[in-house]
């Protein structure tokens, strides 16, 4: 009899752990798309997706990311507030201020970057001349052309007495903590930490919330953030047969300094370390002559900020709104947005990858094709070419651009980091841009778009179901 109740018990097993699992999904908070998606989840993918449940799913690891920040108390720099009459003249600068709670400040020499080699090449530069620190931190760093390349220069940099610290993504360049790189740079004078490290007994279960940002200050003079990592893809067709198109941003002045300030929260969260004091023994007051907001986001904080900036500016679009992202996974009210927008005759563009590195983002993403161009709204997609740039522009004017993604994980889950620019001279670099891409890609068509077979419908209705899990 207990061999039989033995036999029983583990044959049916995974459905026990599916039953206990469902119960625990349903009695949480979560929003009921993503609590639909994990039931999915668990359901059909019984002992797998328990294990994807609780490293990934669990709402107490949010909690536990929250209390683990709040056990640090927060880097405080020195703050420069200041704008100027673009700001005011957008009619977005104070929202997103009272959205947020981030105040602006002033830049200079702010300069939009379109590929990896342009900004390889000014970041080793930069990093070449730095008397003092380097601070860099990176969602994919890789044992490759190009990493080993910073890895050799950080190292040189570090022996004539710069202060260098690199952080990496514990999940994002996971195979590069496992590289002979990474070890000749923890043997250096380098200060390389690994943000939440996957083999760690204590992080791996908070590997689902991401280190996402791509920062890089030095001497607090001038900071490099946006869409690239360090990686030789980003370098587009000069290693191998990929195009890969990107854009980064570099500015100096005063609204280097949030930037640093953001960077040194997540070192302390990482390290225990405090560099407060480095980096406020740089600091003066360097003006500038653009207006920027530097908005971060992530899971320890009471509201998505970057989430809340878009969704409050776009409801503020008078002409147009034009999207670059390579994923296209937003939840239900930002579609609902962009379909009413367009349906009150404000042109609505967006863009995307062609050829995309996560296949299942990008079914998820074109399952909403259909709806979004029968409201309006043109959608183009490049032509063969990974598109990884994430850029907002609204009336031609204000834009943002960062880490951020157009998907829920980037909005509510990784730590993000964007820029919100107040410039019309900027803004018309960033439009010829566009232009370029949209050169590069052709205009989907609705009749296509119905017409596709029956089976992909079906692939890329279940990656949108699963969208806030992906």
């Amino acid at each position: 009899m207990m061999t039989a109740f033995v036999n029983f018990f583990f044959q049916h097993l995974g459905e026990v752990i599916s039953l206990i699992l469902v119960l625990v999904i349903l009695s949480g908070r979560r929003e009921a798309r993503a609590n639909f998606s994990w039931l999915m989840v668990v359901v059909l993918f019984p002992f797998v997706g328990a294990v994807m449940y609780i490293l990934l799913g669990n709402p107490r690891l949010k909690r536990m990311v929250e209390q683990k920040f709040k056990s640090y108390r927060s880097i405080d720099l020195k703050k420069y507030v200041k704008h100027d009459e673009e700001f005011d003249k957008s009619g977005l600068g104070a929202l997103v201020e009272n959205i947020t709670g981030v105040s602006p400040h002033m830049c200079s020499n702010l300069k939009l970057i379109i590929g990896g080699g342009e900004k390889y090449s000014l970041l080793g530069e930069d990093i070449s001349g730095a008397e003092k620190y380097v601070l860099m931190e990176y969602y994919v760093f890789r044992n490759d052309f190009a990493g080993k390349f910073f890895a050799d220069m950080l190292i040189e940099t570090a022996e004539r007495g710069v202060k260098v610290f690199l952080l990496v993504d514990g999940f994002g360049s996971f195979l590069f903590t496992l590289s002979r790189t990474y070890r000749r740079l923890k043997k250096s004078k380098v200060n390389i930490a690994v943000f939440h490290p996957p083999l760690g007994f204590k992080t791996v279960s908070r590997m689902n919330f991401r280190n996402h940002r791509k920062i890089a200050v030095i001497d607090g003079r001038i900071c490099y953030t946006g869409g690239m990592n360090i990686g030789s893809e980003y370098m587009g067709g000069l290693f191998g047969n990929r195009k890969w198109f990107d854009a980064h941003l570099s500015f100096e002045g005063d609204a280097v300094y949030p930037v640093e300030e953001v960077f040194a929260e997540d070192w302390l969260f990482a390290t225990g370390e405090n560099i407060e004091e480095l980096i406020k023994s740089a600091q003066v007051e360097r003006g500038g002559d653009t207006t920027l907001q530097v908005v971060p986001s992530g899971p320890h904080m009471p509201r998505p900020l970057i989430y809340s900036t878009l969704f409050s500016t776009l409801n503020r679009a008078r002409k147009s709104v034009v999207i670059v992202t390579p994923y296209l996974v937003p939840d239900q009210p930002v579609i609902e947005t962009l379909k009413n927008i367009s349906r009150q005759g404000i042109d609505v563009t967006v863009i995307l990858p062609g050829k995309n590195n996560q296949p299942l983002a990008a079914a998820a993403g074109r399952s909403y094709y259909e709806e979004l161009i029968e409201n309006g709204v043109k959608i183009y997609e490049t032509k063969g070419i990974m598109l990884h740039a994430k850029i907002v522009v609204i009336d031609d004017y204000f834009v943002i651009t960062g880490s951020a993604n157009m998907d829920g994980r980037s909005f509510k889950i990784n730590f993000e980091l964007n820029i919100v620019a107040y410039s019309g001279a900027f803004a018309e670099d960033v439009g010829r841009l566009v232009k370029y891409y949209l050169c590069h890609s052709e205009e989907m068509d609705l009749k296509k778009i119905k017409a596709r077979p029956f089976a992909l419908r079906v692939f890329e209705g279940v990656c949108r179901t699963l969208g806030p899990v992906l």
